[in-house]
């Protein structure tokens, strides 16, 4: 979970051009200060309000320059993830979903960052138009660094939004037009995801209760 924003930092030049992704850039730069070693948040020309572009003495604040995009890419490759506990129920719980459920590499890889971003909200993640499924599965092939073919079948076969795992798939069955649509986890099943449980038997009970529909032969 602590390496999502760091992946998407050292992918943004194969997915945009242009102002937007100077623009997405700019934000992972942000986001991600701590990590890159900066002492404080940096402040670009424009993040402020004219009235707030001076300190408590009448003094300009300072600016940052913000870093060109490919080389913020490549410095975001090695950075370490965040820094996260040792031990966590929601990796615990979709481990155990997972051998429940007998989950696909990429599947298991999809609901993690889904509830990644449930638990810090979409801000975390840049605004990346998919154009269509195609390009969308190209995407998130990218960001897992799994065969495309992987991510094409977790896509076509739905289980994880007939399960009720994802939300976000439009009325006619549509895949949702941005990149933050993908990777959303319903409210139920991530809340369920965050709290631990004593056995197999507890955890399927709990999500039972959560109203996620399971197969009939589980």
């Amino acid at each position: 979970m602590g390496s999502l924003p760091h992946c998407m930092g050292a992918l943004l030049p194969e997915w945009l051009v242009g102002q937007e992704l100077i623009r997405e850039s700019r934000q992972i730069e942000q986001r991600c200060w701590r990590e890159l070693g900066y002492a404080k948040q940096p402040i670009f020309d424009g993040d402020l309000p004219a009235f707030l572009m001076e300190d408590g003495v009448g003094q300009p604040c300072d600016l940052s320059l913000p870093t060109e995009p490919v080389k913020l890419a490549a410095r975001m490759v090695n950075l370490a993830a965040s820094s996260l506990p040792t031990s966590s129920p929601i990796g615990a719980n979709l481990d155990t979903l997972a051998r429940l459920l007998n989950f696909t590499p990429f599947e298991s890889q999809w609901l993690l960052w889904s509830c990644c971003v449930w638990h810090f909200g979409r801000a975390i993640l840049p605004v990346i138009t998919l154009r269509h499924v195609t390009h969308g599965c190209d995407v998130l092939a990218l960001l897992a660094d799994m065969p495309v073919g992987a991510v094409q079948d977790a896509v076509a076969s739905r289980r994880l939004y007939a399960w009720g795992f994802l939300d976000g798939i439009g009325a006619e069955g549509e895949m949702p037009p941005l990149l933050s649509g993908w990777l959303s986890a319903s409210d139920k099943f991530a809340d369920w995801a965050e709290h631990p449980y004593a056995s197999d038997s507890d955890l399927s009970k709990a999500l039972c209760q959560a109203q996620v529909s399971l197969p009939a032969s589980r």
